[in-house]
């Protein structure tokens, strides 16, 4: 047993009430945690969240329950009821998200009372090392001192240290604050790695495959490069032809004939050029900025004026175009490996970060007849458990496509 939650038990006496604790997850865990609960133990688990809450929480008070699960939302805007119960220990998946001192998440979190807190994560650090305090301070306040000692005392010596620029000086100061940090932290942090299980992982093999743009998408890609705004933007570094001596984004070529700054080009013809590397469709589909997707809009009606039979082949057979790998390097190396991997009757996980690919490849594999299931930012938290079992479990259904955001 960790050495925090043994230095809890002594202090506490013991007590002849029944021992009720509180679970914070995302609610796209938040089922999983049910179910892992329901798998591995006999407990009386509840759930708050949702339109029946009000009912769960009765039940709370009523101690019909030993565990509660709920969400960083809920327990928001239940914290005055959840409060006046008295809680053994409060559990917080994904508690990087407590990283903020000035974030309304923070302040929520540090308002429950309860004194055991125990926090679940895989990046206690993703900027820097003033997220460690804040998630600390949360778990064990005080532990390690206020925020500007911990500033002075740790991270200012850790992250000079760790400069390419340090000196040696630097580089001895910095190695002495992380092992005094690591001591200071070593009986109330737990870490835990894969190498644990590795027996029980199955081997992993990464490929790289790269994939050649098709004739038509190196087409559209050529025309693309090939419009004044793409110009603009390779000379912007140049020095400007009215001989100040200044580049020309910050003299006489500021801007394109429409106004649009050579940085907002910038962002805007990258992501057309994305979107051309990724599938020639996703050009018709919505941004997500408005200005942006003005901008990206002119550009695509400008490209797409070169090839017309695309543009109405789009628009008579939409469903048989997105699904056409013809229009996508990617997609006709994806035709092959699935090909591959329906023989071997392998299970296959496709990610995407955007959710517009998903829907072509959701097309894809409705043309193809394949059987599939989808997980992403829309699929209800009820859903997402159904989805991961029939993956699991069902022989006919053989891919996943998953939203990386």
């Amino acid at each position: 047993m960790p050495e925090f939650l043994l230095k809890s038990m002594k202090k506490k006496p013991p007590s002849t009430a029944k021992k009720m604790f509180l679970i914070v997850a995302p609610l796209s865990v938040l089922y999983n945690w049910k179910d892992e609960l329901d798998t591995w133990g006999y407990f009386r688990v509840t759930v708050l969240h949702g339109s029946k809450k009000d009912n769960e929480l009765l039940r709370l008070k009523q101690r019909k329950c030993e565990i509660a699960l709920t969400t960083y939302e809920t327990l928001r805007l239940c914290l005055e009821e959840l409060n006046s119960l008295e809680w053994s220990a409060i559990i917080v998946d994904e508690a990087h998200r407590i990283k903020n001192p000035k974030a309304r998440v923070t302040e929520v979190m540090k308002a429950v009372k309860c004194k055991v807190r125990i926090g679940l994560t895989g990046t206690v650090l993703q900027n820097n090392m003033k997220e460690l305090w804040c998630v600390m301070d949360w778990a064990v306040p005080g532990l390690l001192g206020s925020r500007i000692h911990f500033k002075k005392q740790f991270s200012d010596p850790v992250e000079h240290g760790q400069r390419h620029t340090a000196t040696k000086r630097e580089l001895a100061t910095g190695r002495k604050a992380m092992h005094r940090l690591a001591k200071k932290m070593s009986g109330w942090f737990l870490r835990r790695t894969k190498t644990l299980i590795k027996g029980q992982l199955p081997k992993k093999e990464d490929r790289m495959v790269y994939c050649s743009l098709t004739d038509f998408q190196k087409a559209v890609y050529q025309t693309v490069l090939e419009t004044e705004d793409v110009a603009l933007i390779l000379t912007s570094s140049q020095p400007c032809t009215c001989g100040s001596g200044q580049k020309r984004r910050k003299c006489c070529y500021k801007t394109n004939s429409r106004g649009d700054t050579v940085r907002t080009l910038c962002l805007s013809y990258l992501t057309v050029l994305q979107k051309v590397a990724n599938h020639v469709a996703l050009l018709q589909a919505a941004s997500t900025s408005k200005h942006q997707e003005t901008v990206i809009k002119r550009i695509c009606d400008r490209v797409f004026s070169r090839f017309p039979d695309f543009v109405q082949k789009s628009k008579d057979a939409a469903f048989e175009t997105l699904s056409d790998p013809k229009y996508s390097g990617k997609m006709k190396v994806l035709q092959q490996l699935l090909n591959h991997f329906r023989k071997q009757r392998d299970k296959v996980l496709l990610f995407s970060f955007s959710t517009k690919l998903l829907d072509v490849l959701q097309q894809y594999c409705m043309a193809s007849g394949l059987d599939y299931r989808r997980l992403d930012g829309s699929t209800k938290s009820e859903e997402r458990l159904k989805i991961v079992k029939e993956f699991n479990s069902s022989q006919d259904v053989n891919i996943c496509l998953v939203s990386t955001m």
